[in-house]
C-alpha cells in the first residue's frame, strides 16, 4: 500500500484502500489524498504497467 504524497514509481490504476476509488496515476506523479476525504487510507495498485527493459 503507498501513502499518500509518496511519489508514484510505476504508472498505472490505483485504487482507495477504503472506498475503493479508483484513480489513473503516472509515474513521476504524486499518490493525492482520496476524493472522497478517506484520511486513513492508501493507495492499492489494481494495474500497473510492465516496465520495459532499458536498452543499451
Amino acid at each position: 500500500m503507498h501513502k499518500r504524497g509518496a511519489i508514484v514509481e510505476r504508472s498505472g490504476i490505483y485504487w482507495c484502500s477504503v472506498c475503493k476509488l479508483p484513480v489513473r496515476l503516472n509515474k513521476g506523479d504524486v499518490f493525492p489524498e482520496c476524493a472522497n476525504m478517506c484520511g486513513r487510507g492508501g493507495w492499492e495498485p489494481v494495474q500497473v504497467e510492465e516496465t520495459a527493459p532499458e536498452s543499451k
